[in-house]
C-alpha cells in the first residue's frame, strides 16, 4: 500500500471531536499510512489528525451567533475547499456539524468526493427536510441510535448502526476516595457536578444559573460544593469570568467527576447521555438568547431538549428550560432527588434500561472498517 491516500474529517464542535478522536485512532491502527487532516479539536490532534482550525474556533451557537461569524465561516470553508482540491482524499469523513457539513457535502459531491457522515444531525427535532438531502449528496450514512436508524430507513436511506462510540470511553479513571484526594477533597466530602456546556455562549448563559442554585441550596442546609467540568477548547479564563472562587475547576476528569457526585447539573447535549451511560442522576439545564430560543422553538418538533429523554422516548431526568430555568425551580427538584429515596431510585433505573438502547462497545472499529472499504475503492 503506498501513502498517498488521505483522509478529510470534519467535526466542529466537542463531542464531535471526542468521536472523530475515536474514530482516528482505529485508522491509524488499522492503516498507519493514511493521511488524516481536516477541522477537530485535541482529542483527533491526538488521534494523528492534521488540523486545519481547531474546534475552539468553530464551535457558534444560536443563529444570532452564527450569523455574526459568517464571514470566518466562509474563510474556513474557502481554506477547505483549497485543501481539498490540492489534496484529493480518497473519503470526506464528516461528524454531525450539519449546518457547515451539509453545505460541504454538497461541493465535495461536485468534487467526485465519497462522503461518509458519521453521527446523524438531529433529523428528528428539526423535522425530515435534511434527510432529502443526505440522500441525495451523502454515500453512506452512520448513525449512534437505533431509532435513527429506523426514521432513515423509512424514508429510504439505508443507514447504518454499529452501537454508540460513547460507550468506549465513558467509564471512570478512579475510585471515589482516590478522585475525592486529587481535588483536594476530604473522603466525607459531598458535591453537585456542573457541566455548562461546551460553548462560551452556553457557559455564559447557564454556569450562573447553576452557581446560583448551588447558592440556594446551601441556604437550604444542604452543604455541597460545586466542582465544574470544563470542556476542552474552552479556556479557564471563560470560566473565571462567570464563576470566580464560586466553584472548583476539574479537566480530563469528566465521568469521575459525574460518578462520585451526589447528581450533576447538565447543560442539554451530548453529556446528558454521558452522565446516563454512568448510570448517575441528572437534571438538564438549557437557556439562551431569547431571539434564539425563540426560533428554536418554532422549529422542534419533539416534546424534550435532552438527549437522554429523547433517546429513552419519554421524560426520565427532569428538564428546567429557558423561562423555567430558574434556581428556585431546579432547588426544588434537586431536594426531592436528595431526600425521597424512591423517586432516586426510579430515575436510575430508567438510566439504566437506557444504556442498553446504545448497542454494544465497539462502533469506532466497525466505522473504521467502513471507511477504510470506501477509501480502497475510490478511484
Amino acid at each position: 500500500m503506498t501513502n498517498s491516500k488521505s483522509i478529510l474529517m470534519v467535526a466542529g464542535e466537542a463531542s464531535g471531536d471526542n468521536i472523530g478522536g475515536l474514530l482516528s485512532a482505529e485508522l491509524r491502527l488499522l492503516r498507519p499510512d493514511i493521511g488524516l487532516f481536516g477541522l477537530g479539536g485535541d482529542r483527533m490532534d491526538t488521534s494523528g489528525v492534521e488540523l486545519l482550525y481547531h474546534v475552539s474556533q468553530l464551535s457558534f451557537l444560536g443563529f444570532w451567533e452564527v450569523l455574526k461569524q459568517l464571514p470566518f465561516i466562509r474563510k474556513v470553508e474557502n481554506r477547505l475547499s483549497d485543501e481539498i482540491r490540492l489534496r484529493k482524499p480518497s473519503l470526506a469523513i464528516l461528524i454531525d456539524y450539519p449546518g457547515f457539513n451539509l453545505r460541504l457535502a454538497g461541493k465535495l459531491r461536485q468534487m467526485g468526493i465519497p462522503v461518509m457522515y458519521y453521527i446523524s444531525p438531529q433529523v428528528w427535532a428539526w423535522g425530515k427536510g435534511r434527510i432529502e438531502k443526505i440522500k441525495r449528496l451523502v454515500n453512506r450514512m452512520i448513525v449512534a441510535f437505533e431509532f435513527e436508524q429506523k426514521l432513515y430507513r423509512q424514508n429510504g436511506v439505508s443507514a447504518e448502526w454499529f452501537g454508540h462510540p460513547l460507550l468506549e470511553i465513558v467509564k471512570p479513571k478512579y475510585g471515589r476516595a482516590e478522585f475525592l484526594e486529587k481535588i483536594g477533597f476530604q473522603p466525607d466530602e459531598k458535591y453537585i457536578g456542573l457541566f455548562p456546556g461546551s460553548r462560551k455562549q452556553e457557559i455564559e448563559k447557564i454556569l450562573p444559573v447553576m452557581l446560583e442554585t448551588l447558592n440556594a441550596l446551601r441556604e437550604n442546609k444542604y452543604m455541597l460544593k460545586s466542582i465544574v467540568g470544563c470542556a476542552s477548547g474552552v479556556d479557564d479564563s471563560v470560566y473565571q469570568i462567570y464563576a470566580g472562587s464560586q466553584a472548583i475547576f476539574t479537566r480530563s476528569l469528566t465521568y469521575d467527576l459525574m460518578t462520585h457526585s451526589e447528581l450533576n447539573l447538565v447543560a442539554s447535549g451530548t453529556a446528558t447521555l454521558e452522565c446516563a451511560i454512568l448510570g448517575r442522576p441528572q437534571v438538564v439545564l438549557y437557556k439562551t438568547s431569547p431571539i434564539t430560543y425563540l426560533i428554536g422553538r418554532s422549529l422542534v418538533r419533539i416534546p424534550y431538549i435532552g438527549l437522554v429523554n429523547v433517546v429513552a422516548e419519554k421524560k426520565i431526568v427532569p428538564e428546567f428550560i429557558q423561562g423555567n430555568c430558574r434556581p428556585r425551580k431546579i432547588v426544588a427538584e434537586i431536594r426531592r432527588l436528595l431526600s425521597d429515596l424512591s423517586y432516586m431510585n426510579s430515575m436510575l433505573a430508567e438510566l439504566a434500561g437506557l444504556r442498553g438502547k446504545l448497542g454494544n462497545p465497539g462502533a469506532s472499529e466497525k466505522v473504521a472498517r467502513a471507511a477504510l472499504e470506501m477509501v480502497e475503492s475510490a478511484p
